[in-house]
């Protein structure tokens, strides 16, 4: 391995500066923690004074030269780039990958570089030398300054706006004998390493939909794609190399290579980071607020469109329906139970061949004309779901097809690659489509033509982690960044195709997914196991995503797999449903609310109309989400960053600024005792009407009827009425909107209609008048404070 050692040169470089780095080579010290160069053991800041000190390998020190570069795109964000001389990233465009959009940049601000070289020398050869020394290079704009230690060479990035430290290289973390344990920067045979130091009470959170805690201190985490078979595997659909630090800063790593993230795990004041690739390309956006960085971030790497209006209502699926009748019977019983619906989903049963393939040839015999099929779904009200994924069997007439005009992806020599990681029930060596090449691309696109014009709404992009990491993508990308950046590629083509033929905002309903992935809603939090323990990790899952890839992301009400679910489990999963970015019920067995008796099905529609009924708020947060860059389930911190507490709240999450709500994880008949955290000031329970204020921990006695959901004082939910009436969210587009008001705000605010349009909102004492096409009932509902 080599260590990253000294600064040698410096030049200005497109809206920053390029360095010369000298590396060389370096050990692991063997049975003790540390490095060791075959620099002179005080250069190294090594204690020669120690009296065990053992006799120490020398390595040779073999130097090579590394090319460090610092480039600003706006005021609150520094790019650093660092690889060896001749790599391809520092060729290569930002957007490169396809995760940062090009074009997203603001124009750059003036960069001024200033040199700070004290009179006495702390270079190679001078005693002292292993601690930092204070020859440096400061670059910084208004906001960001980057602060580079020549020699030893160090790294540290600072807010000039807070005066905060962000982020600083590990070079001070040594142990007795003073071997560094944590050295800036490492070059491996397999990667590249970064290590950062960990303040005393810095918080780490972020790197995708994990279903662990919520902060990430004390993890190691392997940032790879998986089928992860589950939530309790350890494995993960969606990571994200992007994640948020409580000094203030949003990290993100710019690639497609395995990343492993050990936040404190190995070293406990330690982040280490490390990419399987040459390079690093981490961006750093500085802002007290999470919001603010995500509104950063996503202007680089791109932001969810709001879906029609009818994405946001209710939808049911079950591995698997098996036939047309078996679907408008499920249709039908919806209706006589009066309970809203939009959406019907149809797992692989509508191909042909349908075991880990498919080919979009639709299964006539179970399923009939299609458009006929279709047509009588939304004589109902119903919208049809498809599954999807892109693999081809060689059963398939398609995969031959494929193969000839070459739009499977290659392995290494030169044949198809086999689909890895997900079991097979044959044996059959499923392919891949390449979606780099732009003819595949355009077949796959083209295949999903005649099911959207016989009016399919939606395609479930199901797998899509399968990809061997030996590949030869068609456009060239290098087969260890393939892997990761498959799902982008597949989600976007299939989004893309949607938008293309129908016209509208584009919505798939996906499983996999990298950075970037927020711009295809929505996602879904993958197979859980239908138990508590499923449903608790699916929500800290959806925490964490939401801090890395903000959008348009929800579950499988009650879970996908396991243990027959309860019907009381499966009331308290449909509550948290009802409260989601979206609202599906799935699973291998019946989800329908009918499946778990009265009582159930009683509670269960009752939620649903709930949801139905805030539709006009949850699109206004899908408005934020398109607009700003913030998810629409929002961990606490995201609002409240000053809160000491809310960083670690896991088991309760905020639906856009101000519903809070608390799922009850439990799965048994009886009240339970549930006790959750409130941010400060005053909340009113949706339902009952209590009030509370935070900060603060609050006991409820919850019985199975009830979850708590808390609206903030300062509120204006603009809500429907929803009656047995109600199909689904057709019904709804036309009928007027009440306003609840929390608090005793008055004033304008602007309300966006289902149509688009924006209205001035005017509010005086309960009086409400709107400008600008909104239907609003002239009257708000004032709760919460006095009149």
């Amino acid at each position: 391995m080599y260590l990253l050692r000294e600064i040698t040169a410096v030049r200005h470089h497109e809206g920053g500066l390029e360095c010369a780095v000298r590396a060389v080579r370096g050990i692991e010290l063997p049975g003790t923690p540390g490095c060791l160069t075959g620099e002179p053991l005080p250069d190294q800041g090594i204690e020669t004074t120690m009296p065990n000190l053992p006799r120490l390998p020398v390595p040779p020190l073999d130097p090579r030269e590394f090319v460090l570069r610092v480039s600003f795109d706006r005021e609150d964000s520094v790019r650093i780039t660092l690889a060896p001389r001749g790599a391809r990233v520092l060729d290569e465009q930002p957007g490169w990958l396809g995760i940062v959009l090009d074009g997203a940049h603001a124009p750059t601000p003036r960069v001024r570089t200033t040199e700070d070289v004290p009179g006495r020398p702390t270079g190679p050869g001078t005693a002292g030398a292993g601690t930092p020394g204070t020859a440096q290079t400061v670059v910084h704009t208004g906001r960001m300054r980057v602060r580079l230690t020549r020699s030893p060479f160090a790294l540290r990035v600072e807010d000039t706006a807070t005066g905060r430290t962000l982020l600083r290289t590990g070079e001070r973390l040594r142990q007795v004998a003073g071997f560094p344990m944590a050295p800036p920067v490492l070059a491996t045979d397999s990667g590249t390493v970064l290590n950062l130091e960990l303040g005393p009470d810095e918080q780490i959170t972020g790197f995708g939909e994990q279903f662990g805690p919520l902060v990430k201190n004390g993890q190691r985490l392997r940032l790879r794609v998986e089928d992860a078979l589950g939530t309790g595997t350890g494995m993960a659909y969606k990571p994200v190399p992007v994640w948020h630090s409580t000094n203030g800063y949003l990290g993100f790593l710019n690639t497609g290579a395995v990343v492993t993230a050990d936040v404190g795990h190995r070293r406990p004041d330690v982040l280490g980071l490390t990419v399987d690739d040459e390079a690093l390309d981490l961006w750093v956006i500085g802002s007290p607020s999470p919001k603010e960085r995500l509104s950063r971030y996503t202007q680089l790497t791109g932001r969810a469109t709001v879906p029609p209006p009818w994405a946001f209502g209710y939808w049911m699926g079950r591995c698997r329906y098996h036939s047309a009748a078996e679907m408008n019977e499920v249709g039908d019983t919806m209706r006589r139970h009066a309970v809203p619906c939009d959406v019907l989903h149809l797992d692989p049963d509508w191909l042909v061949v349908d075991r880990l393939n498919c080919d979009f040839i639709w299964n006539t015999e179970r399923f009939g004309d299609r458009a006929s099929f279709i047509a009588g779904l939304r004589e109902r009200g119903l919208r049809l779901s498809l599954w999807e994924l892109p693999y081809l069997d060689p059963a398939s007439p398609r995969h031959a097809e494929a193969r000839e005009r070459g739009f499977l992806v290659r392995g290494p020599a030169g044949e198809p690659a086999e689909v890895a990681g997900t079991p097979s029930p044959d044996g059959r060596p499923r392919a891949l489509l390449d979606f780099t090449n732009p003819q595949a691309r355009a077949w796959w696109q083209e295949l999903h033509t005649d099911f959207l014009a016989d009016g399919v709404a939606v395609f479930k992009t199901d797998f899509g982690e399968g990809l061997p990491e030996d590949t030869l993508p068609a456009d060239g990308t290098p087969g260890h960044h393939a892997h990761n950046l498959y799902p982008l590629r597949y989600n976007g083509a299939v989004s893309s195709a949607i938008a293309a033929r129908t016209g509208r905002p584009a919505l798939v309903w996906g499983r996999s997914g990298w950075a970037g992935s927020q711009r295809y809603p929505g996602q879904w939090g993958g197979d859980a196991e239908s138990t508590v323990a499923g449903m608790r990790s699916t929500v800290r899952g959806g925490l964490s995503y939401a801090l890395s890839a903000p959008g348009l992301w929800s579950h499988d009400i009650g879970g996908f797999y396991g243990p027959e679910l309860t019907p009381e489990l499966y009331v308290r999963w449909t509550q948290l449903g009802a409260l989601s970015p979206l609202m599906r019920a799935h699973g291998l067995r019946p989800r329908e609310p009918w499946a778990f008796g009265d009582r159930a099905l009683e509670i269960a529609r009752r939620w649903i109309r709930l949801r139905y009924a805030l539709l006009p708020y949850l699109w206004q947060v899908a408005q934020q989400a398109a607009n700003e860059g913030w998810p629409v389930l929002r961990p606490l911190a995201l609002e409240y960053p000053d809160d000491p507490v809310a960083a670690s709240v896991d088991d309760a999450f905020l639906l856009g600024p101000d519903l809070l709500v608390v799922p009850v994880f439990d799965d048994g008949p009886g009240p339970v005792r549930r006790r959750f955290w409130v941010p400060e000031g005053g909340w009113t329970d949706l339902l009952t009407g209590e009030r509370c204020t935070g900060p603060g921990h609050v006991e409820r006695t919850v019985d199975l009827e009830s979850m708590p959901v808390l609206v903030r004082d300062g509120c204006w939910l603009p809500r429907l009425t929803v009656d047995e009436t109600v199909r689904s969210t057709d019904d709804l587009l036309e009928r007027p909107w009440q306003l609840h008001v929390y608090g005793t705000e008055t004033g304008t605010r602007e309300l966006t209609g289902f149509d688009g349009t924006r209205s001035a909102v005017h509010l005086e004492g309960d009086s409400v008048r709107a400008e600008g096409g909104l239907r609003l009932m002239d009257r708000a509902v004032r709760h919460g404070g006095p009149r």
